[in-house]
């Protein structure tokens, strides 16, 4: 991917899906994740000038890390395959990408773990709450089983005979951040503490019954346990009923379908993760509502040097 002029260095990381768990991840449940074949590059080079505008949010976190006080100027352009608030983790990709490229720059030796590390930092300050399962999978790839305490990659093995018919239908980017979802269901936990407890618990039962269905190939378990999950979401309000007019659509066709991100409230609510033995029906009623339907590979490598 890299589409610079070999006296820069680049860097590229991947997007990410959670195949489930993106809410209950947040509050310390098991989520899956997977990178995606969807990347993000960042090159630096020497420049006069030094004005881009991650410069305020990176910079701090690698002087912080590597106790100094000045880095010489640079020019860092990012290009990138994913989209913006589609819930397929942009922000923790560029983060990644952008502070490798800053510590290769200042000729740092670094690894997986330092980068992770700084790359969460940054998340914080986009997100405010992040569960830090974003750029743990940018930054390592594959399949990943991943808590606030722990993580683990997954063997492909079974998923891979699953993998092929999922598909991503764009429902465009929501209004709201991912940060506002957050303090919308952080507010919602305050007030409904019970029902959120009940939210939490159903969705780490699901996500730990995906893990054997994933493994095994099993595709009625799989299909069965994303409408379950999907419900889940759709009961703390954060799907719209435009996205659900759109999931439902494909659970009558015998699919599922589910929203990967932080969702919305109103129309869009970023990407939808969707399967169906026929993705050909998949494709029919994305374009019904006139939105891109694309495919992609799941479980795909992490951060890489592209230099």
């Amino acid at each position: 991917m890299n589409k610079f002029a070999p006296s820069a260095l680049t860097v590229s990381a991947p997007g990410k899906i959670h195949l489930l768990g993106e809410w209950s991840v947040v509050w310390g449940k098991p989520a899956i994740l997977a990178a995606v074949d969807l990347r993000v590059a960042a090159a630096i080079s020497k420049s006069s000038s030094n004005s881009h505008p991650l410069k305020e949010v990176i910079e701090p976190i690698v002087k912080k890390e590597l106790n100094i006080k000045k880095i010489p100027s640079y020019n860092l352009k990012i290009t990138s395959d994913i989209p913006i608030g589609a819930g397929l983790g942009s922000s923790a990709a560029v983060s990644a990408a952008s502070i490798a490229a800053l510590l290769s720059f200042l000729k740092v030796k670094w690894d997986l773990k330092l980068v992770n590390k700084l790359a969460y930092e940054a998340e914080k300050i986009f997100h405010g709450n992040p569960s830090g399962g974003d750029n743990l999978t940018v930054v390592y790839g594959g399949l990943v089983w991943f808590t606030r305490t722990n993580s683990e990659k997954l063997n492909l093995g079974g998923f891979r005979k699953l993998a092929k018919n999922f598909v991503m239908i764009n429902t465009g980017t929501p209004k709201e951040t991912t940060k506002q979802m957050i303090e919308m269901v952080s507010k919602q936990f305050t007030v409904h503490g019970s029902r959120f407890k009940k939210f939490l618990d159903h969705q780490e039962q699901l996500v730990r019954e995906l893990l054997p269905a994933i493994k095994n190939g099993n595709e009625k378990e799989l299909i069965r346990i994303i409408r379950a999950g999907e419900k889940n979401l759709e009961g703390i309000g954060v799907v719209s009923p435009y996205v659900k007019s759109i999931i439902g659509k494909i659970e009558k066709a015998g699919g599922a379908g589910k929203i990967c991100g932080a969702g919305g409230k109103e129309k869009a609510t970023g990407v939808l993760l969707c399967y169906h033995p026929k993705k050909e029906i998949l494709e029919k009623i994305a374009k019904s509502y006139n939105l891109d339907c694309f495919n992609t590979k799941l479980g795909v490598g992490g951060l890489k040097n592209e230099s």
